[in-house]
């Protein structure tokens, strides 16, 4: 296999409540909000054009993960790959303009999640990243950070992603992330981060159970974990450290309803002398899970 995913390059979402997401990216985790005339909003990380992609709709949920190749050369041969695997591939050119490349092909997952390919993403050096809060973010040849897909059948999944998308297993939990459901979780790379996917057979209705976005700075981890607090936001997982990639995180809940995961420190890995490995605890300390609250009851008359 030649042609390969090198990274995740954005993620599209569709949200429900535009106001909330603003306050909560923007004000609490200090990404760019960048409006479009059309209604959607590109956020910003670094560089790029679009790192996250907001379409308003009632999902909330992930609509799409955008995965760069190295040139149209790597886009061909990896839609002509799809195409003789049975995939339903298709040129999405058409698109290419919306997400801010050159050229993209869109395809599902066994699962029926949407995935884009795509090479020559733009670089807006000419409009610089601006962090409301002064966050820098670690992106570059990593790209965008991680996401995590809930499924069903792991197996199949993990087939797909490796054999068809080149992706290399990192390693596996075996553990109960949330006491009395015991799972495996897989962790996949596609480039020197440890992980830029990882498949959770988790009973959820959505298709995504957190996205990541990894700072440069331990200290800005403390900052956006205050700002959301103080602003009432409830942390799914409190402060930790994982055990496989040595992440030092918090979760907190997004408007939607998933989590991102607001971390630093990850591990890098390198092929040549990387071999997969198990865990058997989600982390080394902390990430306590925190069942968020209940809705109030009205009062009775």
């Amino acid at each position: 296999m030649t042609a390969k995913v090198e990274a995740l390059g954005y993620v599209g979402l569709e949200v429900s409540d535009l106001a909330a997401w603003r306050d909560f990216a923007a004000g609490q985790l200090g990404l760019q909000w960048a409006p479009r005339d059309d209604g959607t909003v590109d956020i910003r990380l670094d560089s790029h054009a679009i790192r996250i992609r907001i379409h308003e709709g009632p999902r909330d949920d992930l609509a799409y993960a955008g995965w760069e190749v190295r040139d149209a050369g790597a886009l061909e041969e990896l839609h002509d790959r799809l195409a003789a695997k049975g995939i339903a591939v298709e040129r999405a050119s058409a698109d290419a303009a919306d997400r801010r490349v050159l050229d993209l092909i869109r395809f599902p997952d066994p699962e029926g999640n949407v995935h884009e390919a795509y090479y020559g993403p733009l670089q807006r050096t000419d409009r610089p990243f601006v962090s409301p809060t002064g966050a820098r973010f670690k992106t570059g040849a990593q790209g965008l950070g991680h996401i995590v897909l809930a499924c069903r059948d792991k197996a199949v999944m993990l087939g797909f992603f490796q054999d068809v998308l080149g992706f290399r297993i990192s390693d596996h939990i075996r553990t109960e992330v949330i006491p009395g459901r015991p799972l495996e979780i897989s962790f996949l790379r596609c480039n020197g981060r440890h992980h830029s996917l990882a498949l959770a057979p988790v009973p959820i209705p959505k298709k995504i159970v957190h996205l990541m976005v990894e700072t440069t700075s331990i200290d800005e981890v403390g900052r956006a974990m205050h700002r959301c607090m103080a602003a009432g936001t409830h942390l799914s997982f409190t402060l930790g450290r994982h055990s496989n990639d040595n992440m030092l995180s918090f979760y907190p809940l997004s408007p939607s309803g998933f989590d991102i995961e607001y971390g630093w420190g990850g591990l890098e890995v390198e092929d040549e002398s990387w071999h997969v490995l198990t865990h058997e605890s989600n982390s080394a300390w902390g990430h306590i899970f925190q069942r968020p609250p209940r809705p109030s009851k009205p009062a009775s008359n």
